[in-house]
């Protein structure tokens, strides 16, 4: 006999069913963001593209970023478990698009079409668990989401160095396909949601501003990494922000509007998306050059770089596990970020003090702190934004606080990367004497850093950990104002029931 679980309508099996379809889900779509970045070298070789080289990932983060609120917003109009499969549906076509492509432009079209799913999946399965779990008992699920969300991230080059040393890159995309469809059918035969549709207009005018700001903010960022006072860089960022004015001035004045301008009087919503923007931060910006400082100085390969962060799961896991579980006991949320953070601008500083001779060894802890304290922010951020909202606006806010870690990782590669290439060029130059275009390009091959003559070679390495050490600087400082976030986010009584049991009652 099934046993019934505190969910209405589930059993224990078929809510375990479920969690776990959205979990790989989330595990899927987030891979895709990381996983690439192993296979690059040897996709852009095969078709001879070097030029192409960053719009291979840049294309599924920006459709991901697009899509991300505008798909939150239509499951709150249309049901969150048919739009979650159509962009399960979105995905796996992508997937198929990508392997499948024959030219590197072929393959950035493919990527951005799979964005356009990918980004969908991971906001619209954490507003299902929103959906079905209520916000005081969501802890003890959420950290697996959140381990899901983050882990992947980190896991990703390992996954991609594993796929590229015994298959070819086309199962990069190949290997999520019937992963995919198990939790498309899961979702279809056991994702029963009621719902009753809303007579409500689609605000196209604000999608269309909304894609349009996101996509000339994005497309900046990435071609600023060659110089922020290009013409062509300079006339994005001022299309951004004369369209976020534009879409401003029109979600005053539409009855439905895309993103309601509400959520951001809400201070609870307001400081979890700032929270998630400065985790994501030091998740995906810091994160990223740590591994490059692995490949560059310590001459390991981009797989064993991949396992050489695994302490930061470690952190990960612990707080994923941990503090949802002590939330859910406690019933507070408050503490857990302003530990969080504090913690991980002590792991960031740590890392920071890094030098071209240090020890892998003297890294671990520090790393292990960092994956603890950004996943504490990435939990309760989850937790405390979707219970500060009634549950008609459960999609969007969802869907807004994930679009403000996709940006703050965005936008912290892009500068970041920035800030690494400008102290290349400047420092292997004044060490060495190697020309500055040489410098920028050495970094990406470790086998050239090891052939220079010792002394060079130090040199060389001593210049790329000192702007790595840079970066962790800054990302201590973002993790310093996080800090100060947290302190000023305010607690609201968890509630006990979940949006499910109202929607049933109220028919909503």
């Amino acid at each position: 006999m099934a046993t019934e679980s505190g969910v209405p309508g589930f059993t224990k099996s078929r809510l375990t069913l479920v969690l776990g379809a959205l979990m790989m889900a989330v595990m899927l779509a987030s891979l895709e963001t990381s996983i690439i970045a192993t296979a690059l070298p040897k996709i852009i070789g095969e078709f001879q593209a070097f030029e192409s080289y960053s719009w291979v990932g840049t294309a599924y983060i920006v459709t991901s970023a697009i899509s991300t609120p505008i798909l939150g917003k239509l499951s709150d109009i249309f049901g969150r478990r048919m739009i979650f499969q159509i962009t399960m549906v979105v995905f796996l076509i992508g997937c198929i698009a990508c392997g499948s492509a024959q030219s590197i432009g072929q393959l950035i079209a493919a990527r951005a079409f799979q964005g356009m799913g990918g980004g969908g999946v991971q906001a619209l399965a954490f507003a299902v668990l929103g959906d079905i779990i209520p916000p005081r008992e969501r802890g003890r699920y959420v950290g697996y989401f959140t381990l899901s969300f983050v882990g992947s991230s980190l896991l990703g080059p390992l996954v991609g160095g594993f796929i590229i040393d015994h298959f070819s890159w086309e199962w990069i995309f190949y290997f999520n396909i019937p992963f995919i469809i198990l939790v498309i059918a899961v979702c279809h035969n056991a994702l029963r949601l009621p719902f009753k549709k809303k007579d409500a207009r689609i605000d196209f005018v604000g999608a269309g501003l909304l894609s349009a700001t996101i996509a000339c903010l994005m497309i900046g960022l990435e071609l600023g990494r060659k110089g922020w006072t290009q013409q062509n860089v300079l006339l994005l960022f001022a299309c951004a922000c004369a369209g976020l004015a534009a879409f401003i001035y029109v979600e005053q004045r539409v009855a439905e509007p895309m993103i309601p301008l509400r959520l951001f009087s809400n201070p609870i919503v307001r400081g979890s998306a700032l929270l998630g923007f400065c985790a994501s931060v030091s998740t995906y910006g810091a994160g990223t050059f740590l591994s490059l400082y692995f490949q560059d100085s310590l001459f390991v390969s981009p797989t064993e770089s991949g396992l050489r962060s695994a302490p930061q799961m470690l952190g990960v896991t612990a707080a994923t596990f941990g503090i949802g579980r002590l939330i859910a006991r406690t019933g507070k949320y408050k503490r857990f970020p302003m530990m969080g953070a504090a913690l991980s601008c002590l792991g960031l500083l740590a890392v920071a003090q890094i030098d071209g001779s240090t020890k892998y060894i003297v890294l671990v802890v520090p790393m292990v702190i960092m994956g603890f304290g950004t996943a504490c922010i990435f939990t309760t951020t989850s937790i405390a934004s979707q219970n500060a909202v009634d549950f008609h606006d459960l999609g969007v806010t969802t869907a807004t606080v994930m679009f403000f870690r996709s940006l703050g990782g965005s936008i912290s590669l892009a500068i970041f990367g920035t800030i690494l290439n400008s102290t290349i060029r400047r420092e292997i130059p004044l060490r060495t004497g190697i020309v500055a275009d040489k410098a920028a390009s050495i970094i990406r091959s470790p086998e050239e850093i090891q052939k220079l003559p010792a002394l060079q070679k130090q040199a060389v390495v001593d210049s790329i950990a000192l702007g790595v050490s840079t970066i962790y600087y800054l990302c201590a400082a973002v993790a310093a104002v996080a800090f100060i976030l947290a302190i000023l986010l305010p607690e609201k009584e968890l509630r006990g029931r979940a949006g499910l049991s109202d929607a049933m009652e109220g028919g909503h």
